[in-house]
C-alpha cells in the first residue's frame, strides 16, 4: 500500500515539475502566409511540402505560383566529398561530406521575406574498401540526414517570419 502511494506521489511530483519548467509540446506551426508555392529542390521540396501540409495551422502548399502568398525558392543544392584522413598506404580512411542549400522566401511580386540564405552542413564518413555495401548505405543515410536537417532549418526560419512585407503601392 505504501509503495502504491509513493508511486502516485512520485508521478504527481514529476507532472508538477514538468508543468513548472514551462515544458509544452511543440504543436502545429503558424506561418505569416496561408498559401505557399515551392520551386526547385526535388526531394527536399517534397519534404518541406509534407511538413507544411501536415504540421501547420491552415497553411497549404499550392501548385501555381500565382495562387501563393509566398514563394519558397530552393535555388541551389551542392554536395562535395573531401578525404580528411589517410592510412599508411595513402588510401582514404575518412571523408568529410559537405552539403549546401541556397534558398529564399519571397512575395509573389519578388520582394524578399527571407533574403537569399545558404545552409551549410558537414558530416564525417568513415571509409573502408572491404565494406563497400555498408559504406554506400551509410553515405546515403548521411545525405538523407543532412537534407532532413536542412528542411528543419528552413521550416524554423519560415516559422520565425511574423509578418508579411507591406504591399507595394500601385503606381
Amino acid at each position: 500500500m505504501t509503495r502504491r502511494i509513493f508511486g502516485w506521489m512520485a508521478l504527481l511530483g514529476c507532472a508538477l515539475a514538468l508543468s513548472a519548467c514551462g515544458f509544452q509540446l511543440r504543436g502545429a506551426s503558424e506561418y505569416a502566409f496561408k498559401r505557399l508555392y515551392i520551386s526547385g529542390g526535388g526531394l527536399m521540396a517534397i519534404d518541406i511540402s509534407r511538413y507544411v501540409r501536415y504540421g501547420s495551422k491552415g497553411t497549404v502548399v499550392v501548385t501555381e505560383p500565382k495562387d501563393a502568398d509566398a514563394r519558397l525558392e530552393i535555388l541551389n543544392t551542392t554536395s562535395s566529398r573531401t578525404a580528411v584522413s589517410l592510412d599508411a598506404n595513402g588510401q582514404a580512411r575518412e571523408y568529410e561530406i559537405r552539403n549546401s542549400y541556397t534558398f529564399q522566401l519571397v512575395t509573389p511580386d519578388g520582394r524578399p521575406i527571407i533574403p537569399l540564405s545558404t545552409i551549410r552542413l558537414t558530416r564525417n564518413l568513415p571509409y573502408s574498401d572491404s565494406e563497400a555495401t555498408a559504406r554506400d548505405t551509410e553515405a546515403a543515410l548521411l545525405a538523407r540526414d543532412m537534407q532532413k536537417d536542412a528542411v528543419d532549418q528552413i521550416i524554423r526560419r519560415m516559422e520565425a517570419v511574423k509578418s508579411m512585407p507591406a504591399p507595394k503601392p500601385e503606381e
